[in-house]
């Protein structure tokens, strides 16, 4: 079998399906990662990985070594763990993603107690409203809002998003408030950028499972080459007056228990669109058992989490 760290960079190329992210996550190059699995094949004297242009994938005979090397890589940690007294403990570097109003809001402030707890893991966390790719980025675990996480990912369900129509009081004295969801229509309204259909709002009502959906005019639309993407942007447009907006209530919670916002329509259910990302996963790379830091913090977010995420509680 060949040297561990052979294994290691091909392992990984498996699990980021090709070199370039493998280099990432190693801290190293396209090319020394390459000479590694490449010196691995010559040994073991076969092929371990279907190469294309587009993607990399192990061989029948990669497989098994792919599995073996997880066991080897794995055996090798507890190994040193054990031997330093720091068996499961988090130490070293986590890094998070997620998306900019969620770690603005909600995410960075649970990062204090979390980093409290852990003294020896140091936490680095990248805010992005797009797609991070794990393994071409090189993060730990990415805190996905969706209604479908990535299949080849391990996804844990942490907690239900929930949406809500709102504005605030002002605006609705001015305006009226709609009794239907056909008078939306009527409203100034702030919409998300980046959707297939930032006009059209769908709701369901619960207890008929009644859908309906409305034509919005928008009264929030930034032509000057900006698109609002960010429910932060949407908040405080919504708390300013603009208009009505479909918010979650991680974002806005505290503003409908306060007063600053009010509940539009509220037998009426925010679907699709915006409302698609409707539950937050943990979504980290496949392993036969996750790292000790990333166990840490998933434990910590289901704790935190609860049956009812603390935006939502009273």
């Amino acid at each position: 079998m060949g040297r561990l760290e052979d294994l290691q960079a091909f392992a990984r190329v498996v699990d980021a399906r090709g070199f370039s992210g493998a280099a990432r996550l190693l801290g190293t190059t396209k090319s020394a990662v390459s000479k590694q699995v490449g010196r691995l094949e010559d040994q073991l004297g076969t092929r371990l990985l279907h190469r294309t242009t587009r993607s990399v994938s192990a061989t029948a005979e990669g497989r098994a070594v792919y599995e073996r090397a997880l066991r080897l890589m794995e055996d090798s940690l507890a190994l040193e763990t054990e031997l330093a007294g720091q068996r499961d403990e988090a130490r070293g570097v986590l890094r998070l993603s997620t998306s900019t109003a969620f770690g603005n809001l909600q995410f960075t402030a649970l990062m204090a107690e979390f980093c409290a707890r852990h003294p020896r893991l140091e936490v680095v966390l990248g805010l992005n409203d797009r797609y991070v790719d794990l393994a071409e980025e090189g993060f730990d675990v990415v805190m996905r809002l969706t209604n479908r996480p990535s299949d080849g990912l391990v996804a844990r369900r942490l907690a239900t998003i929930r949406f809500v129509l709102c504005a605030a009081p002002a605006y609705l004295q001015a305006h009226g408030e709609p009794r239907s969801v056909a008078d939306i229509a009527g409203h100034r309204c702030l919409r998300f950028g980046y959707l297939q259909s930032p006009d059209r709002w769908r709701f369901r009502h619960a207890p008929q499972s009644e859908v309906a959906e409305v034509e919005t005019r928008g009264a929030l639309r930034f032509e000057s080459g900006l698109t609002a993407n960010s429910s932060e942007s949407l908040r405080v447009a919504a708390l300013t007056g603009l208009g009505l907006a479909v918010l979650p209530t991680y974002a806005v919670g505290a503003d409908l228990r306060a007063g600053r916002l009010r509940a539009v329509l509220p037998g009426w259910q925010p679907v699709g669109g915006l409302a698609d990302a409707d539950t937050l996963y943990a979504v980290y790379l496949p392993s036969r058992h996750p790292a000790p830091k990333v166990r840490a913090l998933i434990d910590f977010m289901l704790e935190k989490m609860g049956d009812v995420p603390p935006w939502d509680r009273d």
